[in-house]
Formats: C-alpha cells, structure tokens, sequence
C-alpha cells in the first residue's frame, strides 16, 4: 500500500534529523501530515504519495501546489533532475529514505543525503523491461487483444511467443488483469496507462530512437510509404486535432537510412528538426501512429501547446478505451 510509503518516510527523517510526524487520513487528497522539528513550531501539510514521480506529472504538482497551503509529495524514490525542478519549483516532497526539501515563508529544510533504499520486488517488473512495454503497448491500443490465443497475440504485436505468458502472468499479479468465467477482464487501465508512460519513457523510448534529419520539404507533402512510416509528435498531435503547428517533427519508420532519405528527402544531421524511431509496433495505423503514443509523445514535452493538445487527444481517443 502507499501509505507504507508513508511511514517509512516518516520513520526514516526522525533518525537522524529528529524530525517525526502524525499521519491523519483525511478526504483531502492522500490525508494530512502534522510535522514537529526540533525548535521550531510544527507544520500541518497535504499529503499525496506516489511510488515515483516522473517530468511528465510535474504540471499536476505544480497545480496542486497552487491548490493547496503547504502541499507536500511524498514518494517512495525520486530521480535527481526531478527533485531539482521540485525545489526550483518550491514543491515540498519527502523521500522514503527520508530525503526532505520544505520551503515556505516560515521554514527551510534540505536534507539529501540519506543513500537510496534497495529496489523492492515489483510483481510487474517483466511486464515493463523493453519487450514486455512493447506488448503491453498493444494491449493498451487493442484491450481485445487479450482474448486471442498467445501465438497471435505474439505476431500482431511483434514480441516472441515466450514474452506472452510471462508479460499476462505478471500483470495478472499487479492486478491489472483478473480472470472471470475462463476469461480476462482489464482493471485499473488508466493506471497501467500511467506506468507504461512512465517506463515507455525511461527504459523503451531511448532504445527506439535512430537518427536526426534536416526536414528539406514541406512535411504535409511528404507521401508516406503506407504501413511502414507514421507521425508521431508534434505532427502527429496537428493531423488529430488541427490545434498545433509543429516545430518538431516525429517520424516512427523500420525503413532504411538510405529509403529515408531517398523517399523523403531528408538530410542527415544530428540537430535537425526530425527524429526518426523504430516502429515498434505492427500493422497499418494511417499517417498517424496509434493516439495513446501521439499522446504520449506531446504530454513528455514542457511546452503547454503540446500538452493542451495531447489532453485533446486523450479525451476524444483514449478515454473511451480506457
């Protein structure tokens, strides 16, 4: 449970800082912390606990932080870059390990010097190595997909036969998947969605990624060899909603370097304004890849147009699914 997280933390920053806290459940997002420090008044503050934090969930945050008097993120690890944008962002967080940064009108603390605690098992894990990501991607854009036998469900998302029922017996035990009347049924698939964004983008989508390109024609008259290249991105995010103009451009192809450049006149260099990933996927998906990875792709960006896109996309195309 999260609120283990919770009490851990709170466990870990009373030795050595002798700071401790009171957890108080409440209807207010994750419940209320009280906080006692030594020689100083006590600080009551809105609690929300997540496993991890990823750039993605910052905007979230910073809302939040706009919502509520002292607003305070407990997670059970987070990255270095992400706690350096937490406090350039003034957002309190603690740390399982009992790692703290609180900063208000009254009260300064920084303490990052307690080591990172040892990975718990995780029951998902082998659903969310690189193979495993692929497959639960096919699951998350087709969720009837399930119901084929293991050796379609192998070819149409272009994973092996031995990857099925590792990656189905995994997710069965992270209770995202339940088995009723000698059938599967999905659970909690907003949140699958979420830690597959999560992991697509720290363990998948660096693998994917091939090369960049100048763009030297215009990207709406490209002709794209049917079924083998796709937009993804900022183009990707205009051809759905007509609510963006790209100034970055995604394209997800197995076609050659040479056919890149050949059929779309492209031009190599490693500043260029066109990233080129592997398709990972199969089948033809039209100009576009699925919308869960167009959405995807806009939400990991900082820039607002792209997230107001990518909400676009997901209320039209992704919660129906969901």
């Amino acid at each position: 449970m999260e609120t283990e997280i919770l009490h851990k933390a709170l466990e870990n920053i009373e030795d050595p800082a002798h700071i401790y806290g009171k957890f108080e459940p409440t209807g207010v997002l994750d419940g209320n912390i009280v906080l006692h420090f030594p020689y100083r008044p006590s600080l009551r503050m809105v609690v929300e606990i997540k496993k991890e934090l990823r750039q993605h969930q910052l905007p979230q945050l910073i809302q939040k932080k706009q919502e509520y008097v002292n607003f305070l993120l407990v997670a059970e690890r987070l990255h270095p870059a992400i706690k350096k944008r937490l406090q350039e962002e003034e957002i309190a967080y603690l740390e399982e390990n009992g790692n703290i940064f609180i900063k208000t009108a009254d009260t300064f603390i920084l303490i990052d010097t307690n080591k990172p605690l040892k990975n718990k098992s995780n029951s998902a894990k082998k659903a969310f190595t690189k193979t495993g990501l692929k497959l639960v991607f096919s699951f998350l854009i087709n969720p009837e997909l399930i119901h084929d036998n293991q050796r379609t469900i192998s070819d149409k998302s272009k994973v092996s036969l031995g990857t099925v029922p590792t990656v189905v017996k995994t997710l069965k035990e992270a209770g995202f998947l339940i088995t009723h009347k000698n059938e599967y049924l999905w659970q909690n698939r907003k949140e699958l969605l979420t830690r597959w964004i999560n992991d697509y983008e720290m363990i998948l989508k660096p693998k994917l990624f091939r090369a960049r390109y100048d763009l030297r024609t215009d990207w709406r008259e490209i002709q794209l060899n049917q079924g083998e290249a796709h937009w993804g991105g900022e183009p990707a995010g205009d051809l759905l909603t007509g609510y963006l103009r790209p100034e970055e451009f995604t394209l997800y192809s197995n076609e050659s370097p040479i056919s890149l450049m050949k059929h779309y006149n492209l031009k190599p260099n490693n500043n260029g304004e066109l990233l080129v990933f592997e398709k990972f996927w199969s089948g033809d998906t039209g100009p576009t890849v699925p919308p869960i990875l167009v959405y995807v792709d806009l939400i990991l960006k900082e820039d607002k147009r792209c997230r107001e896109t990518a909400q676009k996309i997901y209320d039209k195309y992704i919660q129906p699914i969901l």
